[in-house]
């Protein structure tokens, strides 16, 4: 009972299957955007001043979504390495019979990563890995610019899908961005057709659910809350929207949106958290 976990080069990485997926979903957006810069109708018409502002924000978009890609799967939020013997003894704690370890409050196991995390959020599917105390500012901020990178590559594909539309009836416009896959097993449309409007619809659904994310997200970190608890009307850990911006954020929690490698130390340690009872008192 309490025995640490040890940390394992492969017991802290991430899913593969999910990376990949995810991995070729990017690179097949990544590809198509290139084809219709190069060989299609290219970007929408700028003057040289308006280009260089909007390649300085594909640069700045572009980066912070690596940088926060790598922190949130760098980031190991389970209790592995954790010394937690003998600090079972706080309300709260409980007993894993998976891990076989204590945990401490608002920890709890996931079966897909096979471990219990540091302030459970939630398992993310696309990424494959859980998000807990020590990823859940990148995973935030992975959020912002996966919506911003996504709305970009929109309005870049915009020209070449409003001229491939316009050559159409509106019917046949309308199957091919609601049902594209029927439209290319039909014989409808020919494979670059069907590339365009796929990507382009899946970067704009992309967008849309990472900007619903991140408002929900949003909701509960100004409201200290994980999703568990707000699924259970759990309110014990909401200190004030300043105080728990800075518990999940760190000091700087204004800048960490612009740069995924500013400094920002987070406050608690993921075991123990300050609860309005404590304040109270």
């Amino acid at each position: 009972m309490g025995q640490p976990w040890a940390a394992g080069a492969a017991e802290g990485a991430p899913a593969r299957l999910p990376l990949v997926l995810t991995a070729l979903w990017a690179a097949a957006v990544g590809l198509e955007l290139a084809y219709v810069l190069v060989l299609g109708p290219g970007p929408p018409p700028l003057g040289p001043l308006a280009r260089a502002l909007q390649l300085a924000l594909a640069a700045f978009q572009l980066l912070n979504l690596l940088g926060n890609v790598g922190l949130f799967l760098r980031s190991d939020p389970s209790i592995r390495g954790v010394m937690l013997a003998g600090r079972g003894l706080g309300q709260g704690w409980a007993y894993c019979y998976q891990c076989q370890s204590q945990v401490p409050p608002r920890s709890g196991h996931c079966s897909a990563c096979r471990v219990c995390i540091l302030r459970r959020d939630h398992h993310c599917r696309l990424l494959g890995r859980c998000v807990g105390f020590r990823n859940y500012r990148p995973f935030l901020c992975l959020l912002l610019h996966a919506a911003g990178v996504l709305l970009h590559i929109s309005v870049l594909l915009g020209p070449a899908l409003s001229a491939l539309l316009r050559a159409h009836t509106p019917l046949h416009t309308a199957a091919l961005l609601l049902l594209p896959w029927l439209m290319l097993l039909t014989g409808r449309v020919s494979l670059a057709q069907f590339a365009l409007a796929f990507v382009t619809d899946t970067c704009v659904a992309g967008a849309l659910l990472c900007g619903a994310g991140l408002l929900f997200h949003g909701m509960l970190l100004l409201r200290g809350q994980t999703t568990w608890e707000w699924a259970r009307g759990q309110h014990s850990y909401d200190l004030g929207p300043c105080h728990n911006l800075q518990a999940a954020l760190g000091p700087r929690w204004v800048l960490v949106w612009l740069w995924p490698f500013l400094a920002s130390p987070l406050p608690g340690d993921g075991i123990t958290f300050q609860t309005k009872a404590d304040v109270a008192s």
